[in-house]
């Protein structure tokens, strides 16, 4: 008998987060979704469970800012409380302004990227990994974007430096979790 899994994904409320959850939730997998608001939050768990009536008992949501890693531990322990574990944890949320050079950018937009993308996801890998090590095992995603193989993006200096960064740190934390489980 097979026991359906739990995803977290940081960043589901709308785009891409929100098709992975829609994604794992037609395939009966139980969904965490997560965004900065209450509000969108909620407003995204409704408009999947409109689409999806099936799934409405497999999915939860809670609001996190992934660049406070209390927020990221209170998403965990939600998770696991609702559902009783994670087996995936998807770190999706970030924040992406296209466009501007860098004497365009705001020094608050560079910091909400670097937040955002850099922080929170290392952030949710602290969480996921110390989570996943008591549980016994898990897989982590890290998504990345524009820039993170290293080639350079026009008009996404900051995004596309954030994505190289979550791609090296990525590439570090698989060499350390190397036969971990996780």
């Amino acid at each position: 008998m097979r026991t359906t899994q739990t995803v977290v994904i940081t960043g589901s409320t709308k785009g891409i987060g929100f098709g992975y959850a829609r994604e794992f939730a037609r395939r009966d997998f139980n969904v965490v979704m997560s965004g900065r608001t209450r509000a969108s939050v909620d407003e995204a768990v409704a408009r999947l469970e409109l689409e999806l009536p099936e799934a409405a008992q497999q999915l939860f949501g809670l609001p996190c800012e992934t660049s406070d890693i209390a927020q990221v531990q209170a998403l965990w322990d939600g998770a696991v409380q609702h559902f009783g574990r994670v087996d995936i944890w998807i770190n999706n949320a970030g924040f992406a302004r296209s466009g501007p050079t860098l004497l365009e950018l705001t020094p608050a937009e560079m910091a909400v990227m670097v937040r955002g993308n850099l922080i929170g996801s290392i952030n949710g890998c602290q969480v996921a990994v110390a989570g996943m090590r008591s549980q016994g095992g898990g897989h982590i995603v890290n998504t990345l974007g524009g820039g993170a193989k290293g080639q350079v993006v026009r008009g996404m200096i900051a995004y596309s430096t954030t994505k190289r960064a979550v791609r090296y740190f990525t590439e570090c934390m698989r060499k350390e979790l190397k036969d971990s489980g996780i």
